[in-house]
């Protein structure tokens, strides 16, 4: 007759020895039914985590221009005014054409807690226009003044955030592939330790589960001491996680 063995490390880590049936998935809360993978053979399941960090390569950097009345057209005419003059400040500043892309566009009616005309309601403009552009460096530094030239042609910053070029994202992402199947490993190798087993091979892997942070700066207002915009970035990290069923045999 043979024997399931159930193992647990951290959260809910199962180990299944036989072919099929039914084994214990031991968590903080108690314990659960789950149903051991039919692998043909002894297995062991690990869940493995993984990060890796880089300074940015690359900004990203929103800006809006923005109008309000009670015209549609004159609104309109004094976006696209706006606009103008924020891509000639981007361009004295060194920023390429083709680094400036329209996020945005909308005229509307703005938000309100209580609606004109009614009891208590509130005054102001009937409509608000909002031109959203998206600027991306490539030279991080250039961030500050970049938004100094925006602020100076009138335009909001609506954010600031410092990231990956897509080919450093890759390889950033593969890195931290590499050390969660190593965790993944050193989990399956003090098991199978423990059950009296060795670990034979790979039988599946999932590696799904990737969490992508790049450092973000809302509130760009801080001034050095020659009067310009001045940025710290942080390090762009990679987070994921594998799921890792290994073959295994008796010790």
């Amino acid at each position: 007759m043979r024997k399931t063995i159930a193992l647990a490390l951290a959260a809910a880590v199962v180990l299944t020895v036989g072919a099929a049936g039914t084994v214990l998935a031991m968590g903080g809360t108690g314990t659960q039914p789950a149903q051991a993978a039919d692998t043909g053979d002894q297995s062991i399941t690990v869940s493995g985590e993984g990060s890796a960090s880089a300074q940015p390569d690359q900004a990203v950097l929103r800006f809006a221009v923005t109008a309000e009345g009670d015209d549609p057209a004159a609104i309109r005419s004094e976006l696209a005014s706006g606009a103008s003059d924020l891509r000639s400040a981007l361009s004295e500043a060194g920023v390429a054409d083709d680094s400036i892309e329209t996020a945005g566009y909308s005229i509307e009616e703005p938000p309100r807690r209580v609606p004109p005309g009614s009891e208590g309601g509130e005054t102001g403009p009937d409509l608000r226009g909002v031109h959203t552009f998206e600027v991306t460096l490539s030279d991080t530094d250039r961030a500050g003044p970049v938004v100094d030239a925006a602020a100076g042609a009138g335009a909001e910053v609506e954010s600031v955030q410092f990231t990956l070029a897509e080919d450093t994202r890759a390889d950033l992402r593969n890195q931290a592939l590499e050390n969660a199947m190593s965790d993944a490993r050193g989990q399956a190798d003090t098991l199978a330790s423990a059950g009296s087993l060795s670990v034979t091979g790979v039988a599946s892997i999932d590696a799904t589960g990737t969490n992508y942070r790049p450092v973000a700066y809302e509130d760009t207002a801080r001034q050095s001491a020659s009067g310009g915009t001045t940025i710290e970035t942080g390090d762009v990290s990679v987070e994921t996680s594998v799921r890792v069923v290994y073959n295994a045999s008796s010790a």
